[in-house]
Parts: C-alpha cells; structure tokens; sequence
C-alpha cells in the first residue's frame, strides 16, 4: 500500500471514528435526557394516581358508610375505577407476598422490581422493552399494597432509533464526501512528496544534474532542499572522480608515449651496435651518445614522476625559514646552471620568516627556473624576487623567454603537457615541472598564477599565507 494510500485511509478511518462517536454520545445523551424527562413525567403520574385513588377511596367508604372498605369492595373499587376501555398505562395492585389484586391489562412486571422496593422502603423505577415501570409500597383500607404502573415509552425509543439510523445515513453521506475531500488533499498535501521520489528515482539513475522543485516553508520543502543539496554534491564528487579518471588515463597515456620514444631509440641503435660488425667509430660514439641521451632523458623522467607521485604522500617538515638567507642560497645553486646557459639571473627576498618544508620549497623554485631557462635564449634574464604583503608572501619568477599562448596557459600544469613538445624534449624536459610546482604550492596552501605573452616572457606569481616582515 501507497503512502498516500495509508495517508488517507487513516485519516478517513480517524475522522469517520470522531464523528460517528460525537453523533453516537450526542445522541445518547439527547435519548437520556428525554427518557429522563419521561420518567419524571410518569413518577409525577404515578404519584397523582395513587393520591387521587386514596381521595376517591375515602369518598367510597363515606357513599358505603363504611369504616374501612373489605377486600370485595377494594376490588370493586379498583375495577369500577381503572377498567372500562384499555389506555396505554396500566395498573396493578400486589399484596404484599407479590401475588396480583388487581391489574386493569395484563402486565409481565420485570423480576426484581417488587424486591428493590421491599428491600430499600422507596419508589423503583426499572425499564423493559418498551415499558417503563415504577412500583411503590402502600397502605390502603389497613393493609400493605404494592402498586405498580405501567407506561409506553415507545415514542421516545422510536425516536431514539429513528435519529441513530438518521445519523447512520448522514455518517455515510458525509463519509463519502470526507473520503473525496480528503483524497484531494493527501494527493495534493503529497505531491511534493512525489516530485521528490521522482526526482530521487531519476538522481540514482544517474542523472545527477537533476533538481526537485523546491516550494512552500514546509519539511516537504526542506526535504527537496537538502535533496537537492546531496545530488549537487553527488554531480560534483561524480565530476571530480570523472576528472581524476580521465587525468589519470592521460597521465598513463602520456608516460607511455614519453617512455616510448626513449626506449625506441635505445633499442634501435642498440641493435645497429649489436648487428653491424664493422661501426665506423664515428658512428659508433654517435649512437652510443644517443643511447646516453635517451637514457638520460628516461632517467629524468623517472625521477620528476616519482618526485611527483610521491610529494602528495611525503611528510611535511615545517620549519620557519628566513625568506632573505633561503633566497640568497637558492640563487647560489641555480646561478651555476644560469651562468652555463649565459642567462643574466637575480635571486632577492624580502627578510621574514615563512613556514615551509624546505627541501619542498626550494624544489619549487629549481623547477620554475628550470622551466624558465628552457624558455630563455642566450642573453636573456631571469628574476626571483620574494616580498612581504600584509601576512602573505609573494614570490614573482620572471623570464624573457618564447613566452605562453594564451589558450594553452591553462594546461601548462598537467602532468606531461609541453607546449613546444619538440623544445621541451630536446632540452631534456618531460612536463613534469610545472605539474610538481602545483602540487608543491597546494600542499603550502598557495595560489598560483601565470602571466605570459608570446615572444615576451613569462611571469609566475606565487602567494602564500602566514609570512611575517622582520622590522
């Protein structure tokens, strides 16, 4: 069974149940009431009765000139008094060991009746049926009597039964209405509802851009809200391990094709060595340079991937390192390098302390002038310069170099993306550098930013978070 379904046939059930028992106590509480009105009534007669026999009784004995009436004359008396044509209230007299005197119709008194008023001294009053009765004990002509009467109330039951199948026919009526009333409202109170098992059953299809509609205040609302909310971070997570599936296959593209060129060369001219019996020894250092270089090149390569692979995973050693000494003994280091390709290079920073791990840091800066020595010709010049803004440290590597496209800056730091492959492998790179730079600045929670016209150079500006100036 639906929700929905539930939703409404319990409601109905609930409702159908109030107003049935509201009807049902309203109308035993009306039937009590007039039945108590009833019995007032019919104590009130009987009362009257027995006065008014006890009065005219007094009479009879003064017209029989009479003490006190016998037995005879008492039922004469009662007959000449209650018989004649049948009424709807009967009466009988009792004796006092309950055997009948005298009853003007016959009347099948309930059991019990004449023993509550021997037992408590006072009037009984005890329904049957259709019947009302109330006994009461007497004392005529010197003797004890138990008089009963008896009254019709079937107007009053008949009325009664009439209004609860009155209330019956109403309750049906008003059921089916409720029933439709109701149906309209769980439908539209649930559809939202449904909209958001819809949109559920199509988010875990895979549709993850799907959105549930989000309107009104209500829990409902808040539901497609917070539903909308996981399916936006489904689409991501399912986007980033969709990206990281695809940067991975190009990754492993791309080392394939990298280490194939190498090896290609590598066995080639190791197998003109091995097969060739007389090599001019010209040629023969020609290809045995080659063979060098080409390992050479697999031998950087290998190092810049493990280097890559396993900087994510390393442990940080954060120390506070002076940004004006780590400068000063990074530019001793790459000046050899720059000096041998007669490149002009200045390596300055402000003094204050930085939180890095430095081994990591100072890879980052190698690798940034490496790239900028592979974009410089002769002449050129390459700067370094770190400052202090605020708490952040910017650090600017400029070069002179070819220079980026604009389309391609965006890709420079994937993994094994050169933009002049021809360039990049021919002065030993495998577009490794850049990719390892970025990795390096986020694991410092840095930023980085490329700034590149071609034929003019390149700039790459770095900021990181947490740098004090020394006064």
């Amino acid at each position: 069974m639906r929700l929905w379904q539930k939703v409404f046939l319990y409601t109905l059930i609930l409702v159908m149940l109030a107003v049935s028992m509201t009807s049902i106590l309203l109308l035993k509480n009306s039937f009590s009431l007039a039945l108590e009105q009833r019995k007032q009534s019919v104590y009130s007669e009987h009362e009257f009765v027995i006065t008014s026999f006890k009065s005219m009784m007094i009479t009879e004995r003064l017209r029989e000139n009479a003490v006190v009436l016998d037995e005879k004359a008492l039922k004469e008396f009662m007959a000449d008094t209650f018989g004649g044509e049948q009424k709807k209230s009967g009466i009988q007299f009792c004796d006092t060991s309950g055997q009948m005197v005298y009853a003007n119709k016959e009347m099948e008194i309930p059991q019990g009746l004449l023993d509550a008023v021997k037992d408590t001294g006072k009037n009984y009053m005890q329904v049957s049926g259709y019947q009302l009765y109330i006994a009461s004990a007497e004392s005529m002509e010197g003797k004890a009597y138990y008089v009963v009467t008896e009254n019709d109330i079937t107007d009053v039951v008949e009325i009664h039964e009439n209004m609860l199948r009155q209330i019956l026919a109403i309750s049906m009526g008003c059921a089916m209405g409720i029933a439709f009333i109701l149906l309209i409202v769980v439908k539209m109170l649930l559809h939202p509802l449904q909209k958001i098992n819809e949109g559920t059953r199509a988010i875990a299809q895979g549709s993850y851009e799907k959105r549930i509609p989000e309107k009104g205040h209500d829990e409902l609302s808040e539901l497609a809200h917070n539903m909308n909310r996981m399916a936006r971070a489904v689409e991501q997570n399912v986007r980033a391990l969709e990206n990281v599936a695809e940067d991975r296959k190009q990754f492993i593209d791309n080392l394939s094709h990298e280490m194939k060129t190498p090896l290609t060369s590598i066995l080639g001219f190791s197998d003109l060595l091995q097969i060739k019996k007389d090599i001019p020894e010209e040629s023969r250092i020609e290809y045995a340079g080659i063979i060098k270089e080409e390992a050479s090149r697999m031998r950087t390569l290998s190092g810049k991937l493990m280097e890559l692979i396993t900087v994510g995973e390393a442990k940080m050693e954060w120390t506070k390192e002076d940004m004006g000494q780590l400068f000063e003994e990074i530019g001793v280091s790459l000046k050899v390098i720059t000096d041998n390709h007669q490149i002009h290079f200045t390596c300055l920073s402000e003094h204050g302390s930085l939180w890095v791990d430095r081994e990591l840091f100072k890879s980052l800066l190698y690798n940034l002038v490496d790239n900028a020595v592979k974009a410089s010709g002769e002449g050129g010049s390459i700067q370094v310069e770190g400052h202090f803004e605020g708490q952040d440290f910017c650090i600017r590597v400029a070069d002179e170099g070819v220079g980026i496209p604009e389309d391609e800056i965006s890709k420079i730091t994937q993994a094994f993306y050169m933009v002049d492959k021809a360039r990049g492998r021919a002065s030993g790179g495998a577009g490794l550098g850049l990719a390892l730079c970025a990795e390096i600045i986020s694991l410092h929670r840095g930023s980085l930013q490329f700034e590149s016209r071609l034929g003019e150079g390149t700039s790459v500006l770095i900021r990181m978070k947490g740098g004090i100036r020394h006064a």
